[in-house]
């Protein structure tokens, strides 16, 4: 868990300079440890790249310029809708085209981590 957390405080530090946004460390430290808590309770299934996607793409492409706990979680569960899509595509073998918003996936042997490895 202390792995996850320190990754966290990256991706949490990382996304307020990103947003123009300050916190006290005291501030950063509890947004990270409950974005920690919250990948092993309710995201332990997804990886670490979709993770740092999902804050990527919600930076850039949402209308939410307030890092808190709830713009998170619709940046998370955007993401996971996008994966579910794509993998539902893949099992029914439909005409499948590769989603754009996805190539980042396709680092496989990279060392990318899941939130289970983490945890370790």
């Amino acid at each position: 868990m202390k792995e996850l957390t320190k990754k966290c405080i990256g991706l949490i530090s990382k996304t307020l300079v990103e947003l123009g946004q300050t916190k006290s460390d005291k501030d950063i430290l509890i947004l990270a440890s409950t974005l920690a808590e919250d990948l092993v309770r309710d995201w332990k299934m997804m990886r670490w790249d979709d993770i740092e996607e999902s804050f990527r793409t919600g930076i850039r492409e949402s209308d939410e310029f307030h890092l808190s706990v709830k713009t998170y979680y619709k940046w998370i569960r955007a993401q996971k809708k996008l994966i579910d899509e794509d993998t539902w595509a893949k099992n029914n073998q439909e005409q499948y085209t590769k989603r754009r918003e996805l190539t980042y996936r396709k680092k496989n042997g990279t060392g990318l981590l899941t939130i289970q490895k983490l945890l370790k």
